[in-house]
């Protein structure tokens, strides 16, 4: 057999996230029960979210910023990013 990690029934009972983390962290365990029969516990593929489109930085920044900011205004904001 393989350095796959190997449960019981028994424990997967008991600790059944423990067994499901495992699965997920190296791919697959086995579950070995009294009979000596052995199971392969394989997390499923989840697909990868693909973003279909990024925002509108433009629009978001034209709403927070409708007008542009003063130099005063501007000088403030320079020194609170500075941490002054």
């Amino acid at each position: 057999m393989s350095d796959m990690k190997t449960f019981t029934v028994r424990d997967l009972d008991r600790a059944p996230s423990a067994v499901l983390e495992t699965s997920r962290k190296e791919g697959r365990v086995r579950i070995r029960a009294r009979s000596g029969q052995t199971y392969i516990i394989t997390p499923e593929a989840t697909p990868e979210k693909r973003m279909s489109s990024l925002p509108s930085f433009a629009e978001r920044r034209n709403r927070l910023f409708k007008r542009a900011l003063t130099a005063a205004t501007a000088s403030k904001l320079d020194q609170a990013i500075a941490g002054e």
